[in-house]
């Protein structure tokens, strides 16, 4: 290909590459002026996580337990944090929690767009790969969940695991080896992030992506190319042995419900697939319209404009055969085709049907928000406006190709459109809250990117690059503008200033608070809370609207969210909370123990300051209870010293778990499940140093097999370069 026709080609490229980095700017710029996300997940949860995570690497201690949420939860279980990530370890331990949270928010686009780039080289030039990467990387999916970092950074993962999958099934001589090695540290790092939804998703494709392969390459169809893909898969799994444990028994141990229904909760209603054509219509407002009802950003659905007319005009054109070399991107435009119809058919849900089948599947089958599947279908629909790019980006002798142009099927969209439009407004389905510029921007959009593309058939130089400008642009607008996540920013001065004044917030030395509400906010300022917001809520046996087991989990203060009515105690306390009675301490000894089989029942007929309810006689001595002093209250470990005059039992207001491990004078011992929902430890009479430590068998699985996973995986890597390098075959 000589410079003339490769020029168009390369123009593409340097408009992509500057403004994707444009756009990354946009996003980065808050975090360069000191400031973190003021809303929704990003800041009632996943900030007041990482500030803990961070701590926790700083003091050197554990991060698997946190104590301040639910009186205690498995970090590493809920699957949010990735804290066993090499990478995140690292980024939290080198730089202040500021630096840290943003380049975990920013760094997986960067990493999306040069892995998908990579991966579309195997069919196009460089310019329309790089077209095709941006479409995906800053996809409307991919912008509006950026309020949950671990599900964009489990799926940038997605077109590095195909480079590599590609590499096992189609590479010749050495390297299947290397493939293997890198789809095993690809695997691991994203299991080790934690995501699992996202997970599956990059499971569903790459799964596709392998029988495609199969389809339409005979090379992919040899044993030991099957094998190594297999041997990819196993080491990947193993890098993440301990997540994928953790995970599964938080899961077996959440209040996260099994049914059909809750797994179907958040589908995409079909008329929300009328965002293809309306991006703002249905809700009114082209800035801002997650704040109208019935609107949120798990119901995005739109592609973007440029990506949806080259879409259509892509598969029009494929009505003539080409062959040749065409052939293979025809064939790729039509796996491109299936995920856009798979992914937008399992979003749908209950109502489309085909996302029942995943349900019946044991773990994916909890996973709810169908809606998310829209990821695959935009997916596609890179794919496709890549091809696209392609083709309006090369040069035969000279003159832009025109060969099998359909542009009517893209006119008759604009069109579609239109009329839609009108119908909508005045039928008033499209809801009293449609404004002028939300009706005509789906119809003004496409109504451009046609224009575009005819003239870049017709031979205008700059046709194609202002679709780039055009992509990047609309994109940006539905993905940025429309969700506030990536709006409303403040310092964490501002943050702290939400709450009320100091003499009016609960005093932290005197207990839990009970918050009723979706917000971990308040572990900034150092409380410990009962309750709280997670994705996996654990099971609990006790009813925490009882006093008695409020008192028991040491709970000083409930919110008026968690309670309407004042509970008996101290009454109001400042403008939104109630003054409990006096909790019980954080440790102490009781001298009397009920077998229990319903302690939510029988909690209510014991006195819960002498008498515990526990699964088992413990044959205690009675009398008086004796003395406690809690030497350490770190996460994950508690050391307390006791003296009694017989045998006692240490209670210990922190939530039971089977990874919590015991020893009374450095002697192991059983730890007891108390009350249903909290841990003791039986000691004899005398003065004795008790340790409690959380040592899920998982952290053993993952220090121990991880890293042999990790490095055998690398050995793969470095033998088969070898191997390539000496010209093995």
């Amino acid at each position: 290909m000589s410079r003339a026709e490769r020029q168009p080609d390369r123009t593409v490229l340097g408009i992509v590459l500057t403004a994707s980095a444009g756009l990354l700017y946009v996003m980065a710029r808050p975090f360069l002026d000191g400031r973190i996300p003021f809303t929704g997940d990003l800041l009632h949860f996943h900030y007041p996580l990482r500030e803990f995570y961070a701590r926790a690497i700083e003091s050197g201690g554990r991060f698997e337990w946190m104590p301040s949420l639910f009186a205690g939860f498995d970090t590493v279980g809920e699957g949010q944090l990735g804290g066993y990530h090499p990478a995140h370890w690292l980024l939290y331990r080198l730089f202040p929690l500021q630096t840290a949270f943003a380049v975990e928010l920013l760094g997986p686009y960067p990493f999306f767009f040069i892995g998908t780039w990579r991966w579309l080289r195997n069919w196009l030039a460089s310019g329309a790969a790089a077209f095709g990467a941006m479409l995906f990387t800053f996809s409307p999916f991919n912008l509006q969940h950026g309020v949950h970092p671990n599900m964009v950074s489990v799926a940038a993962h997605l077109p590095w695991m195909l480079v590599a999958i590609r590499a096992v099934l189609v590479g010749e001589g050495a390297t299947p080896r290397i493939g293997a090695g890198a789809l095993a540290l690809l695997v691991g790092s994203a299991v080790l992030l934690g995501h699992p939804q996202a997970l599956w998703m990059d499971a569903l494709v790459a799964g596709l992506f392998v029988a495609f392969l199969l389809v339409t390459d005979a090379r992919s169809r040899r044993a030991g190319a099957l094998a190594w893909l297999g041997v990819g898969g196993l080491l990947g799994a193993g890098v993440g042995a301990g997540q994928l444990v953790a995970s599964l028994h938080a899961v077996a141990h959440s209040t996260r419900p099994t049914d059909a229904d809750y797994a179907t909760s958040f589908s995409l209603p079909p008329i929300h697939l009328l965002q293809l054509l309306h991006p703002y219509l249905l809700w009114g407002r082209v800035l801002r319209w997650t704040e109208l009802p019935g609107a949120g950003d798990e119901y995005g659905a739109y592609g973007g404009s440029v990506a949806i007319v080259l879409a259509v005009w892509w598969l029009a054109r494929q009505a003539r055969s080409l062959g040749g070399v065409e052939s293979d991107r025809r064939r790729l435009g039509v796996a491109a085709l299936v995920l856009v119809v798979l992914g937008l058919w399992l979003a749908t849900g209950r109502y489309g049907g085909l996302y029942y089948a995943q349900t019946w599947l044991p773990v994916v089958g909890r996973f709810r928000i169908p809606s998310r599947d829209v990821f695959v279908a935009q997916f596609g629909l890179a794919v496709l406006g890549a091809l696209a790019m392609g083709v309006l980006t090369r040069r035969d002798g000279g003159t832009v190709q025109r060969r099998a142009d359909r542009l009517w099927p893209v006119w008759g969209l604009v069109a579609v459109s239109v009329t839609s439009a009108l119908v909508l407004v005045f039928t008033g389905s499209a809801g009293a809250q449609a404004t002028r510029a939300s009706v005509v921007a789906g119809p003004l959009l496409l109504g451009c990117a046609a224009l575009l593309l005819s003239c870049a058939r017709r031979g205008w130089r700059w046709a194609a690059p202002l679709l780039v400008v055009l992509a990047v642009g609309d994109q940006a607008l539905y993905g940025i503008g429309g969700v506030i996540a990536w709006r409303d920013y403040g310092t964490r001065t501002t943050v702290l200033g939400v709450f009320d004044p100091p003499e009016q917030r609960p005093v932290v030395a005197e207990g839990r608070l009970a918050l009723g509400g979706s917000s971990d906010l308040y572990l900034l300022l150092d409380y410990r809370l009962l309750d709280g917001y997670l994705g996996l809520t654990p099971a609990r046996q006790l009813d925490y609207s009882s006093p008695a087991a409020l008192r028991v989990a040491q709970v000083a203060y409930a919110n008026e969210r968690f309670r309407e009515t004042p509970i008996a105690g101290g009454g109001r306390f400042g403008t939104q909370w109630y003054r409990l009675a006096p909790p019980l301490p954080r440790v102490r000894l009781v001298t009397e123990a009920i077998v229990s089989h319903a302690p939510a029942r029988d909690i209510e007929s014991v006195d819960v300051s002498r008498t515990a309810l526990v699964t088992h006689d413990l044959q205690l001595s009675g009398g008086s209870p004796g003395d406690t002093l809690l030497v350490q209250d770190a996460p994950g470990r508690l050391r307390v010293r006791t003296a009694s005059v017989g045998r006692q039992l240490l209670v210990v207001s922190e939530s039971w778990d089977d990874g919590w491990t015991a020893t009374v004078d450095k002697h192991p011992v059983a730890v007891e499940r108390v009350y249903g929902d909290f841990l003791g430890v039986a000691v004899e009479a005398g003065t004795h140093a008790v340790t409690l430590a959380f040592r899920p068998a998982y952290r053993d699985l993952q220090l121990r097999l991880g890293p042999v996973a990790a490095l055998l995986a690398l050995a793969l890597v470095v033998t088969g370069w070898r191997r390539r390098a000496g010209g093995v075959r």
